[in-house]
């Protein structure tokens, strides 16, 4: 008898038992469907994860500031040059913080600019153009920063995602939420007052305190606007570091109140070369006395996380696989006690142990292929359900940013196959050895 032969002696015997064999095979498909599905979850999870990730941040960047008051302590040029020279750093960055109220026509600002340098940005336009690198005030206004800009005698306008009501504020439907895009002017030819200072205490002079020091006026110009963006950037207001060292030394006494230095950096960006090299780069800037967080520090905990997450939701598919396994072995044990006549008369014929054996290995083997292959094909009718898109949700604990999302690589598909069908095999070892272990004049007479 050759292979081929038990293979359609397998199958017959499976077809004359239609009922167990599909009872027993639904076990295998909801198996499989389920370790299928559980895994695809997280990988789905895992993808959205990585693709938010990419987008919005660079893994190659270090955000440093200053920790305590200590001199040595302060992140100033002289510092990022020693920071520069760290083996793995591409670069690095200092950035001032200057609050500022500014006034456009009838539209006014109280919020804060970024002084940076603007060789290390990656600025997208708009429109305009970045602006020189002088004392000038000149401003780059990221495109969602325009929001900032607002009418105070308009008490019922969008500031945001807020709708203004009174003197108060609630959020606005999602019918009444756009993309915000601040005032209808010319953002590039309309006259800007700047002011060094918070915008409240500019409007509102405390008559108690008349030696609060006032900031001066300057005539500004916005050199650019930035493309809109899902970003922290896009979010920001920005202008030239010999332009903030001007308004700081000018307004010392002003800026000395909200702990402003001049030459004195409120925090700082590190590039390192690669992603491999920012670990060593992140200890170095600390062991110089400087906080410092790098997004591969949460990425790492966040991946942790749903691998453990993957470790339940696989546990979650073999149980059911178990399950399915005790549901094959009490299948072919029950086919052995119907079937030992069979048995004893293929014995007796001369049929060897070993062919008995590789047919009871081969029905439980088709019994973990045909469940398998339809568990898959349910996990991919499934997945093409839950990919078809939606909001944000949290499902199983995962949260997923663009609906639900199932994840079906080829490995996956071929591995629950394999796991089914050896699932199958393993289940059948033991009832094959009892059937190759009766006697043939007792499998007979038993029968009777």
């Amino acid at each position: 008898m050759t292979f081929f032969d038990i293979v359609a002696l397998a199958a017959s015997n499976l077809w004359r038992r239609k009922m167990r064999t599909i009872l027993t095979v639904l076990g295998v498909i909801i198996g499989t469907a389920c370790i299928v599905i559980m895994v695809a979850l997280g990988l789905g999870n895992l993808e959205q994860f990585n693709e938010q990730i990419m987008q919005s941040t660079d893994l190659t960047q270090i955000e440093i500031s200053p920790m305590g008051s200590a001199e040595n302590a302060k992140l100033t040029d002289a510092k990022l040059n020693q920071i520069r020279a760290i083996p793995g750093v591409k670069s690095a960055t200092g950035v001032m913080y200057i609050p500022s109220y500014m006034v456009v026509g009838k539209y006014r600002a109280d919020t804060r600019v970024m002084a940076v340098d603007p060789k290390t940005m990656d600025f997208k336009f708009m429109e305009g153009s970045v602006f020189g690198e002088n004392s000038n005030v000149e401003l780059v206004v990221g495109a969602n920063a325009r929001q900032y800009f607002s009418d105070p005698n308009d008490q019922s306008g969008m500031y945001g995602g807020m709708m203004m009501m009174g003197s108060g504020a609630v959020m606005a439907s999602e019918a009444d939420m756009q993309i915000p895009q601040g005032p209808d002017i010319d953002w590039l030819t309309s006259g800007v007052k700047y002011y060094p200072g918070s915008g409240y205490l500019i409007e509102n002079p405390d008559p108690t305190t008349p030696d609060q020091p006032k900031p001066k006026e300057y005539r500004a110009k916005i050199t650019g606007i930035l493309e809109q963006a899902d970003n922290q950037e896009s979010y920001n207001i920005y202008m030239s570091i010999p332009a903030a060292n001007k308004l700081i030394r000018e307004n010392r006494k002003l800026m000395d109140q909200q702990n402003v230095k001049e030459g004195q950096y409120t925090q700082g960006y590190v590039n390192a070369v690669d992603v491999d090299s920012v670990a060593e780069v992140l200890q170095s800037v600390k062991d110089m006395g400087f906080q410092a967080y790098s997004p591969t520090e949460w990425i790492t905990q966040m991946q942790e996380e749903q691998a453990r997450q993957q470790s339940q939701l696989i546990a979650i598919g073999l149980i059911s696989l178990f399950v399915s396994a005790i549901g094959i072995a009490n299948t072919m044990l029950a086919s052995i006690l119907e079937r030992s006549r069979e048995i004893g008369v293929m014995k007796v014929i001369g049929l060897g142990i070993s062919k008995i054996n590789l047919m009871f290995l081969v029905e439980a083997a088709m019994i973990g292929l045909i469940g398998g292959l339809i568990g898959l094909g349910i996990s991919y009718v499934f997945g093409a359900i839950a990919n078809f898109g939606g909001g944000e949700i949290s499902f199983l604990g995962m949260y997923f940013q663009n609906g639900v999302q199932l994840s079906i690589p080829w490995w996956l598909a071929l591995g629950a196959v394999a796991i089914a069908v050896g699932v199958g095999i393993v289940s059948g070892i033991y009832p094959a050895r009892k059937a190759t272990k009766m006697s043939p004049l007792e499998a007979i007479r038993s029968s009777n």
